[in-house]
């Protein structure tokens, strides 16, 4: 054999050498549903002859339930990818291939790197709408629905007995927002009266009470109305004890102050004034009269009482 026999006999050797290695350096498995995995390496071994590189090169493409799964390892980098086309995922794995094993270009490498993107801002919370103050919240409840309050009390009366005496009040209340009406239940405690000849009569009272109300401020409360007593006497100082009883009916006015209200809680103190304008007059048979009402009456309350 002569020298050129010899020397052609090598380069075909190191040719064929070579194919084997850049052969060896890509790793292909893909579904046969996807195509030709033969055709498909050699093609992706065309392309990335062109680079000059001697990086594995592996691409793998798997089925899954709701398509494929792409990974291409190029290297010491992967890249994965999910589609419902494996004709795609097979195109994106030779631009993936190349990308990842194509070197920097100087100019690539000479620019400095992007600044990060701008952290998206959170739009500002809307205001909260400042909470009402509790008296704005009682207000706006009272004017969705009425209210019911009832209230016992105490005080001092002067005018319909001969002397100033306890009063004991039982109050209730129905109320729309500023209005409304009231109805009470008053009981006097008897006291007596005697002239300079010992005559005289120990009298007490029933009475009730009906009057409408307005608020011109939650705390303050004005009312007018009529009150009725019936008013029991007995005798004093005569021979013949005898009981008596008599009515009287009186307009009303008055108003009352809040001091305290938490609900259902709520206290007041208050001031009313009648007009009696039927005097009753008690007297005792064969003598004369002992006691007859004062033109005006007059009481002071104080109440405590729960809203509904």
């Amino acid at each position: 054999m002569n020298a050129s026999a010899w020397l052609a006999a090598g380069i075909g050797l190191w040719l064929s050498l070579t194919t084997l290695s850049a052969r060896a350096a890509i790793s292909v498995q893909i579904p046969p549903e996807c195509g030709s995995q033969p055709d498909f390496a050699l093609e992706l071994e065309q392309r990335l002859g062109n680079l000059g590189t001697s990086e594995a090169t592996r691409v793998t493409l798997t089925p899954e339930p709701d398509g494929y799964h792409l990974l291409v390892e190029a290297g010491s980098q992967r890249r994965e990818l999910h589609d419902a086309s494996c004709q795609e995922l097979l195109h994106a794995a030779v631009v993936i291939a190349l990308a990842l094993l194509e070197p920097p270009r100087a100019a690539d490498a000479d620019q400095p790197p992007l600044p990060p993107p701008p952290e998206p801002v959170q739009p500002a919370p809307p205001p909260r709408a400042p909470e009402p103050a509790p008296n704005e919240t009682n207000g706006a409840t009272r004017a969705r629905h009425p209210q019911f309050a009832l209230g016992a009390g105490a005080g001092v009366h002067i005018g319909t007995l001969p002397q100033a005496t306890l009063m004991l009040d039982l109050d209730a209340q129905l109320k729309w927002s500023r209005f409304g009406v009231a109805a009470g239940v008053r009981y006097l405690l008897p006291n007596e009266t005697r002239d300079a000849d010992g005559f005289g009569v120990r009298v007490g009272a029933l009475g009730a009470s009906l009057a409408g109300s307005f608020e011109p401020w939650q705390r303050l409360q004005v009312r007018v109305g009529v009150a009725t007593y019936r008013l029991s006497g007995t005798g004093i100082g005569s021979t013949q004890t005898d009981d008596g009883s008599v009515w009287e009916v009186a307009p009303t006015v008055g108003a009352a102050f809040v001091p305290f209200q938490r609900p259902p809680f709520w206290t007041c103190v208050g001031l009313e004034g009648q007009l009696n304008l039927i005097r009753p007059t008690f007297e005792i048979l064969s003598y004369d009269e002992v006691f007859q009402v004062s033109p005006v009456s007059g009481s002071a309350l104080a109440h405590a009482g729960v809203v509904f």
